[in-house]
């Protein structure tokens, strides 16, 4: 039998930055790691389980991407990234190898190297994001959500937050 929580489904467990948690960290489907609904806009990542859970060790996300929504080539200096697509497909670069995932498939970017994804199908995607350590991509995520269309098109803009949250935009995104 389940086990279910002891709280409001979607509620969240306060996070400890001075040691280990005491506690389980639970998110339901439909809200991210503070317990705020999920509403997608654009390419939208939400995140599930913080580094302030982990004290920077990893973190976790679910990423909703729109038909055709790419991110430009990129790098991430100190830290890995692993993705495991949900629904859709997707069509990853990494290092300039091609990998075309669909549900159930994972891939590894290792740090330093780059790549670039894309969502190849007419419907909105859904994966998974590990980020290890988790770095500044938290605050990235947060940030870039907030980006109107307009500034989307602003590369100045987009590469000076990819460098604040120790990434570098090395090329376009897939075409």
């Amino acid at each position: 039998m389940e086990q279910q929580p002891s709280r409001t489904p979607g509620a969240a467990h306060p996070s400890t930055n001075d040691g280990p948690l005491t506690r389980a960290v639970f998110a339901s489907a439909d809200v991210n790691r503070w317990g705020e609904a999920m509403r997608p806009s654009a390419e939208k990542v939400w995140t599930k389980v913080s580094g302030k859970d982990t004290a920077g060790a990893w973190s976790a996300f679910e990423s909703l991407a729109p038909a055709g929504f790419g991110v430009p080539l990129h790098l991430h200096h100190s830290q890995e990234e692993w993705f495991w697509v949900l629904s859709g497909e997707l069509l990853f670069e990494v290092g300039g190898e091609r990998y075309h995932l669909t549900p159930g498939s994972s891939l590894l970017a290792p740090r330093k190297i780059p790549h670039r994804w894309k969502n190849t199908t007419e419907s909105v995607a859904r994966f998974l994001i590990v980020a290890q350590p988790t770095g500044g991509l938290e605050e990235f995520f947060d940030e870039f959500a907030l980006l109107t269309a307009e500034q989307l098109q602003d590369f100045g803009l987009i590469n000076a937050l990819f460098a604040r949250c120790e990434m570098e935009v090395v090329g376009a995104p897939l075409e």
